[in-house]
């Protein structure tokens, strides 16, 4: 018995050091306030589960199109289209999802039910009935679960480096779902392999802007909050298989956009969309990665504003 008790008692203790290691190590220990929105000199609205960042750009009585963006790179995604969609005549908004930029980090599973609900109550928001939605990589998957939800609300939908199943083969999201090591892993290694990755995103996308952006995909990590975000989501459906959400759609105003060089999606999975979605037009750009929207902007824009208002004609 009392070599049972000896052994609670080392186990709590070093569960216990463990928990301060994790602590001191976790790039996550700033508090995301009032006092941080106010001086970032951001946009912010109250929403059902918290503050989301946004901006919001174009005529009011412009068609409404939403930018959503990925996994972790935050809306600075959009900076080549925003402006460019904005000046087209369309009212554009683009925003932080939960757990990335400025926006809150809320309790909770960070899974398809938070985000579309994050994005139904920013259309609200605006008093929209229907909008056109864009999404890059995750952001298509949150863009698809939104129209399955919300038909009456989509006009048309434009899907960029479109994920299927992010979670086959992947080490990181395997390792995060081990209950305990996960849990550690998600604080102390995820972080900076998340960091790691979206600098040979932004390099790899040769923007002028790539040190820039590094230090802002950083600074996102350091508010509390953002380990959990990301520990929630890796272990939720938005990154599990992704065909029965697909399969429902009708490709019917949707165009999907891909670059060959992409290594974060393999051209079975973007192949297996296309079939998923009969009636969708598909695009391929040549020698371009994940990245499209920095890599080859022009012609981005160019497919997304012709597609959007040669189908509104």
């Amino acid at each position: 018995m009392k070599k049972l008790w000896r052994i609670a008692v080392v186990v709590v203790g070093v569960l216990a050091i463990g928990a301060v290691v994790v602590t001191l190590v976790s790039p996550d220990n700033r508090r995301l306030d009032e006092s941080v929105r106010a001086e970032s000199g951001a946009e912010f609205i109250q929403l059902s589960e918290g503050f989301a960042e946004y901006e919001l750009a174009g005529p009011e009585a412009g068609e409404p199109v939403v930018l959503i963006h990925g996994l972790s790179v935050p809306m600075f995604d959009w900076d080549r289209q925003f402006t460019v969609l904005a000046d087209g005549g369309f009212r554009v908004l683009r925003y932080n999802q939960y757990g990335r930029g400025l926006s809150d980090r809320p309790r909770g599973r960070y899974d398809a039910e938070l985000y579309t609900r994050q994005l139904k109550d920013l259309i609200d928001a605006q008093g929209w009935h229907r909008v056109n939605l864009v999404g890059h990589s995750m952001g298509c998957t949150v863009a698809a679960e939104f129209a399955l939800r919300y038909p009456e609300s989509i006009d048309q939908m434009v899907l960029i480096s479109p994920v299927l199943h992010m979670a086959e083969d992947n080490a990181g999201i395997t390792l995060v779902r081990i209950p305990l090591v996960g849990d550690l892993a998600a604080k102390t290694v995820l972080p900076g392999i998340l960091a790691s990755r979206a600098d040979d995103l932004f390099l790899g996308a040769g923007v002028a802007e790539a040190a820039r952006y590094s230090e802002a995909f950083r600074d996102q990590m350091e508010y509390r909050g953002f380990s959990r975000s990301v520990k929630s989501l890796f272990r939720g459906n938005l990154v599990d298989n992704l065909t029965p959400t697909y399969g429902q759609l009708d490709g019917r105003g949707i165009l999907s956009i891909r670059g060959t060089r992409d290594e974060s999606v393999p051209p079975a999975h973007f192949e297996a969309i296309v079939d998923l979605i009969p009636g969708m037009e598909s695009v391929v750009l040549d020698g371009v990665g994940h990245m499209p929207t920095m890599e080859a902007p022009e012609e981005m824009n160019n497919l997304i504003v012709e597609f959007l208002k040669r189908r509104r004609l």
